[in-house]
């Protein structure tokens, strides 16, 4: 990213702040939960999702389990599919859980997803489960893995369906993705936006073209999502020697209640702008935190005086 110049020299720098949010303490922790007596769900849906492995030593068939998940949630600017778990009998009687999980990174940065996960068992906090999160390149894939054991194995199939992968805390917006057959993920996917307009100040042109909406994971922000909009910014002939700075906080937009929300720093466009210059940065998005589920007319204003001048508007919808 550019460093942007003020008429006296300056330069003016920013830090974006990530999102990862450690557990908090209020969380009921336990250690590696073990398999209760209750019966599994029907066996009609179990052996549909469910195959049992060969020659694996341990409790009393000496077999594995392997059940195929094939579900997906979204967290961070990832989807993530829980591919497939996979139980193992161990000699003591206990089992070991393995779940296999991709990671598919939707933004253009290398990302690794925070901290911020963990494994239920039941309604509990397996405080025993291991979490293997890959660093994901920008627009890539790569697999992880969810670890974890049980001292007490009774029931392979029923153990599966008391477990759940968990991104996020309770407070915030979270998502769940079960591995029991029949429940579904709880989440919000990440929408595109097909929204083209443009805005122009003076020398500046401002043209927007698509974006996203996607819950906002940041801490105390439950209820929020992040308004995303990709900016591509034009220069005229007209402008000055040292070009004109082009900044995030230019920028706002009033929700349909009628709120002005301006601009945040987690889109952190920071440009200077030259005569006859196009700057085209896949990473130059506007961050707007608004209130879902953010479905509505938009009321975008880009203002580089700060009042001092007649300020572009231009309105978008999202359905």
């Amino acid at each position: 990213m550019r460093s942007s110049v003020f008429p006296s020299g300056k330069r003016r720098y920013f830090t974006t702040i990530g999102a990862a949010v450690l557990i908090g303490s209020s969380a009921v922790l336990m250690t590696a939960c073990n398999d209760k007596d209750t019966k599994a769900g029907p066996a009609a849906t179990a052996a549909a999702e469910s195959t049992v492995g060969q020659g694996q030593p341990g409790a009393d068939n000496g077999r594995s389990t392997i059940r195929t998940i094939g579900k997906t949630g979204w967290y961070e600017g990832f989807d993530i599919t829980v591919d497939k778990a996979t139980v193992v009998p161990d000699e003591f009687g206990g089992a070991k859980v393995l779940i296999d999980i991709t990671y598919k990174n939707t933004t253009p940065d290398n990302k690794t997803i925070s901290n911020n996960t963990y494994l239920q068992v039941d309604k509990e906090i397996d405080a025993g489960a291991s979490f293997d999160s890959p660093t994901v390149p920008g627009k890539g894939s790569a697999t992880g893995k969810v670890t974890t054991s049980v001292k007490t194995l009774h029931d392979a199939e029923h153990l599966l369906d008391t477990m759940t992968v968990v991104y996020g805390q309770a407070s915030d917006n979270q998502t769940k993705i079960p591995l029991k057959a029949s429940a579904q993920v709880e989440g919000v996917a990440p929408k595109t936006l097909n929204v083209n307009v443009q805005l122009v100040q003076d020398q500046t042109t401002i043209d927007i073209s698509g974006g996203t909406l996607a819950p906002s994971y940041t801490k105390n922000e439950r209820g929020k999502m992040d308004l995303s909009l990709h900016v591509k910014i034009i220069g005229g002939p007209g402008i000055s020697d040292g070009g004109l700075n082009v900044f995030y906080d230019y920028f706002t937009v009033k929700t349909p209640n009628g709120q002005t929300v301006p601009a945040d720093i987690r889109g952190p466009i920071n440009e200077l702008l030259n005569r006859n210059e196009t700057i085209d940065n896949a990473k130059n998005y506007v961050v707007f935190v608004v209130p879902a589920p953010a479905t509505g007319t938009y009321e975008l204003t880009y203002d580089a005086k700060k009042g001092a001048g007649p300020a572009p508007t231009i309105q978008f919808a999202i359905s």
